[in-house]
């Protein structure tokens, strides 16, 4: 059980490191689409305010499951 929690702490700390590009170029994608006011405001909070938190949770998390926090319930 303990690989398979240190496997997907991999695979979540890659997610979230591999989420920002992701989401820049489909923030990209959308503006150049439909460059209205509304898909900018939209688009800006979701990189600043939303992408940052998402990100910084994902690797934490998988940092956390690849150091053995998980390993023992309290």
């Amino acid at each position: 059980m303990s690989a398979i929690k240190k496997l997907f702490g991999i695979l979540w700390a890659l997610m979230g490191v591999g989420i920002i590009p992701l989401a820049i170029q489909q923030a990209m994608k959308e503006i150049a689409e439909k460059p209205s006011e509304e898909n900018w405001i939209f688009w800006s909070i979701v990189m600043v305010v939303l992408m940052p938190i998402i990100a910084f949770s994902l690797i934490t998390f998988g940092i956390f499951a690849l150091k053995g926090e998980y390993d023992t319930i309290e």
